[in-house]
């Protein structure tokens, strides 16, 4: 079974590194952030919305791309 990481805070100084060792270690990673979110590589979530995270992690756990985002590597 394929591994991903949701993470949050993906534009930040720990953030990208972060995600950089999980796609080092071959996970598929979907990356999120807000004020410096880049979509497709970073998608932006406000985690003040319930909704969009439940939405967010929904889609992730069925592995359809996300809105702005491109499909995750398997």
């Amino acid at each position: 079974m394929a591994k991903t990481a949701f993470v949050t805070g993906a534009t930040g100084l720990l953030g990208r590194q972060v995600i950089r060792a999980f796609d080092k270690a071959a996970w598929t990673v979907v990356g999120t952030g807000f004020s410096r979110a880049k979509p497709p590589s970073i998608l932006k979530l406000d985690l003040e919305d319930q909704d969009a995270i439940d939405a967010a992690l929904d889609q992730t756990k069925r592995r359809q791309p996300l809105p702005g985002q491109m499909r995750p590597r398997p």
